[in-house]
């Protein structure tokens, strides 16, 4: 069974060898808005003096529904916003912890003071980045997704293309991924 970072790697190889990256120079097309006057993407250099820059801010998630399992019911959820900000681009990624996950905003944040992303020039270093934050510690599953998808959040905007297009994939018929049934 293939790992998800080899999926990954994989995966950014065919985008690259499908045009979508221009190997000369690190120039990302599709990225940072149109040429004045014509439908050409601009090209968006990456790497120089531009540093990430993680942020992050607890914050009560309001459920619009009472969500209800077998041992308890609530209306609220614990979270963490996640950001990464690099050359006037941010991505976007959430911590959600359902108590039953067993983790806590004090765990998420504590996991998150520890991961310096300044020291990366290259967001599009997706599996180095990962594998540093993976190597902080054991465990803190929700704080290290949290970073995955506002890393990748950032590599799409900087890309311009929402990931199913960079992966190639019909959005129609993408698949649902798991979810937990309240019982009602």
């Amino acid at each position: 069974m293939m790992k998800r970072r080899d999926f990954l790697r994989t995966a950014g190889l065919a985008t690259a060898g499908s045009g979508l990256l221009i190997g000369t120079g690190g120039l990302i097309t599709g990225c940072a808005g149109k040429e004045s006057g014509g439908d050409i993407p601009k090209p968006y250099k990456v790497g120089g003096t531009a540093r990430m820059k993680l942020s992050f801010e607890p914050y009560e998630l309001k459920l619009r529904h009472t969500f209800t399992v077998a041992s308890y019911s609530r209306t609220t959820t614990p979270d963490v916003q996640v950001k990464i900000e690099y050359d006037g681009f941010t991505g976007y990624g959430e911590a959600s912890m359902p108590p039953y996950l067993g983790q806590t905003v004090e765990s998420v944040c504590n996991f998150l003071k520890k991961v310096d992303l300044e020291q990366f020039s290259d967001p599009f270093q997706i599996d180095d980045i990962l594998t540093y934050v993976d190597g902080i510690n054991e465990g803190d599953s929700a704080a290290k997704a949290a970073v995955d998808i506002a890393l990748h959040d950032l590599v799409g905007q900087l890309m311009g293309q929402p990931w199913y297009r960079i992966w190639g994939l019909n959005a129609a018929k993408a698949p649902n991924t798991t979810f937990t049934i309240g019982i009602d």
